[in-house]
């Protein structure tokens, strides 16, 4: 009668180590075949030890290494032996050799195979046990004065903008469990690969962001005294790092925690709001766009993507709206643009200050405005 083995952990070991040194029977042959099929588990246990006979056999040993092609591969080389028809053979004469070299090679096989078994069936019963776990990755990457495009392990892919750092801590990808953690310091923009099992956590020094699977940018500069959370797609959950106080964001959302949210301060409840700033990812994509944007909007998206520093000298100047799309911007040729379009000068003073001056969209003398100036231009890339 075929023995069942219900129990990975209880895999025939010796039936194995007769199968890799060519010494199982044909009714051991089929008693391993009932083995396998009784369950998905087993055929990974006999591919394992199998790809270890052979590494174990090279001349030159290796790690072993067990990928899905590589369990394929074993099994198919593997199957005529496994579906071999259940069947008493002949008699055939038996033929002795006169030097025992032979079998004694054959039992040197035999005891490599079995201690070679035995010593996988002990890994196998540690990692289902516990006590093996798989190596945690920790890994660091960061920006200098350019964006950096980062894929990391899990198969998620991070922009990180100028002088920004991300330190990353997983398991490894799909199919480990575990959280994916993630501490910033500066801006990023995620596109987080989904995997309900396996939250993507992103902490900085006051707040959390999690998510299973989205889009969404966090600027976390640690000059700043806001951490900023932008939803492109999906959804996100922002929260404070003591209080239990969160706020869900859908797409085209946004919500901000200030310095005064931090720890052991008064914390104003977190909301979510749409989104400020269209161009909030500019300095990701790499296209500045404004549709019918007051001039004071274009100033704060500069200085927010380049840290450009714009004095707009004539209060009229932030009363003008402005339409125009920038490939590949850069701000002194935006500004440029604007200054045209608006009839106001362009200057740059000695600490790398921008001044706009000129007559603006309103009548200052008598505090009544005029129609808003609409100044569209789209430049060539």
């Amino acid at each position: 009668m075929t023995q069942r083995y219900s129990d990975p952990a209880d895999a025939p070991w010796v039936l194995l180590a007769r199968h890799l040194a060519a010494e199982a029977s044909a009714s051991e042959r089929a008693e391993l075949r009932a083995w396998v099929q009784a369950d998905p588990t087993h055929l990974q246990i006999l591919t394992t030890v199998t790809r270890a006979w052979e590494r174990a056999s090279e001349a030159t040993p290796g790690p072993v290494l067990f990928s899905p092609a590589d369990v394929e591969a074993a099994w198919q080389r593997f199957r005529p032996l496994m579906t071999a028809a259940v069947s008493t053979p002949a008699a055939t004469p038996v033929v002795r050799p006169l030097w025992p070299i032979r079998q004694l090679a054959a039992a040197h096989r035999w005891q490599l195979a079995a201690g070679l078994a035995l010593l996988l069936g002990a890994g196998y019963a540690l990692a289902k046990s516990g006590l093996f776990k798989p190596r945690e990755q920790v890994l660091t990457y960061a920006s200098a004065a350019a964006r950096r495009a980062v894929r990391l392990p899990d198969g998620s892919t991070v922009w990180l903008h100028a002088h920004s750092r991300l330190r990353y801590a997983g398991v490894g990808p799909e199919p480990a469990r575990g959280v994916r953690a993630v501490q910033l310091t500066g801006e990023a923009y995620f596109e987080v690969l989904p995997n309900p099992a396996r939250p993507f956590v992103v902490s900085t020094t006051t707040a959390r962001v999690r998510v299973t699977g989205t889009a969404f940018n966090v600027r976390a500069y640690a000059a700043e005294d806001s951490v900023e959370v932008s939803v492109t797609h999906g959804q996100v959950w922002l929260s404070h790092l003591a209080p239990t106080d969160s706020v869900q964001l859908l797409a085209g959302t946004r919500a901000a925690l200030h310095a005064s949210d931090a720890p052991g301060r008064i914390a104003a409840r977190l909301r979510s709001s749409p989104a400020a700033d269209p161009n909030f990812r500019a300095w990701q994509t790499d296209t500045l766009r404004f549709v019918d944007a007051p001039l004071t909007q274009v100033t704060q998206t500069l200085r927010a993507t380049f840290g450009t520093t714009i004095e707009l000298r004539d209060a009229g100047l932030g009363q003008c709206r402005f339409t125009g799309t920038f490939p590949h911007p850069q701000p002194a040729a935006v500004l440029a643009v604007v200054a045209a379009a608006t009839a106001s000068r362009l200057a740059l003073d000695e600490r790398g200050s921008y001044q706009l001056q000129g007559p603006g969209c309103a009548t200052p003398a008598s505090g009544l405005q005029t129609p808003a100036a609409s100044a569209t231009r789209t430049p060539r890339p």
